[in-house]
């Protein structure tokens, strides 16, 4: 893929320059006052895109850098399946895809960073782009959602989480957080005095906390700086590693009875549902109807 460079950036803006001048005053565009407002207008917007696309190479070049100076990989597009979630900003607005994804670990702990990108329909039914700084740190078992965010006027993009705030016995803490969770009890075992401290000391303006599945996620608006990086990959390996013990047991009992179930129900699963392919190898004939009841039609033996 075709990447921008310092010296071809450069040769752009002047090669589109020039262009746009030339045309402007060959066709006489730009004569009169709504011309000189028009090749304004278009100096402007050229020069939006421009800075954009050098801003993107410079955060994308920055990325890079980290991920190969602490021995992570790098990847310019990432799969989707990453960004999954029950909740904004995932599963919303169009064209999402994932990109910058760098891949490691950090402090014994499997974590992932990217910039998860999508539309977003917002007045007149136009379409703006946005971006978010998602960085993961793993989970052994599965977890119920719980959000954290930050009270300040960073975390008004975030105003799209909704629920009930449910307060702690710290009013420092519920001062500087909203806790939302369907489960309150889950949500007061978890954030335990030992997470709040954690939350308090690294708490970052804009960035929330989620815990969902088997990861825990920091998110925020824009592309965040490389350089805080480091603090983000903190927060969420801290959350990680603070989920009380008695919860994380739970979790895993509950995460092993379900795994051992389903081992059972696999097991006690019909030949036909076993084997792959067999519903569409017209060989399927039913339970019971074939010669050995497994209800798949043994025509080689028929055959013979």
């Amino acid at each position: 893929m075709h990447r921008f460079s310092r010296r071809n950036l450069l040769g752009w803006i002047a090669g589109a320059a020039s262009l746009v001048i030339f045309l402007g005053f060959q066709f006489g565009i730009f004569n009169g006052v709504w011309g000189v407002v028009a090749f304004a207008a278009a100096i402007a917007v050229g020069a939006w895109w421009l800075w954009e696309q050098w801003d993107q190479l410079r955060h994308r070049q920055r990325v890079e850098r980290f991920a190969a100076q602490h021995g992570w990989t790098y990847s310019e597009v990432g799969p989707l399946a990453l960004a999954r979630g029950s909740g904004f900003p995932f599963g919303v607005g169009t064209d999402r895809r994932v990109a910058n994804l760098i891949e490691g670990v950090y402090s014994d702990t499997r974590c992932i960073s990217y910039d998860y990108v999508f539309k977003y329909k917002v007045a007149d039914e136009r379409s703006a782009v946005q971006v978010f700084t998602v960085t993961q740190a793993s989970l052994p078992v599965p977890f119920p959602r719980l959000d954290l965010i930050p009270e300040d006027a960073g975390s008004r993009m975030l105003g799209a989480i909704t629920g009930s705030d449910i307060d702690l016995e710290s009013a420092e803490f519920n001062r500087a957080w909203r806790v939302l969770c369907s489960d309150r009890r889950y949500a007061v075992d978890v954030v335990d005095p030992r997470m709040m401290q954690l939350l308090l000391s690294h708490r970052m303006p804009g960035v929330a906390i989620r815990i969902e599945g088997d990861r825990v996620l920091a998110w925020s608006a824009g592309r965040a700086d490389v350089a805080d990086l480091r603090r983000r990959l903190d927060v969420v390996v801290g959350v990680a590693k603070r989920i009380p013990a008695h919860v994380v047991r739970t979790y895993t009992d509950a995460e092993t009875r379900r795994r051992a179930e389903q081992d059972k129900r696999e097991a006690n699963a019909p030949t036909w549902a076993k084997t792959p392919g067999v519903l569409n190898s017209r060989r399927y004939t039913g339970i019971g109807v074939d010669a050995d009841g497994d209800g798949v039609e043994d025509w080689e033996q028929r055959s013979r």
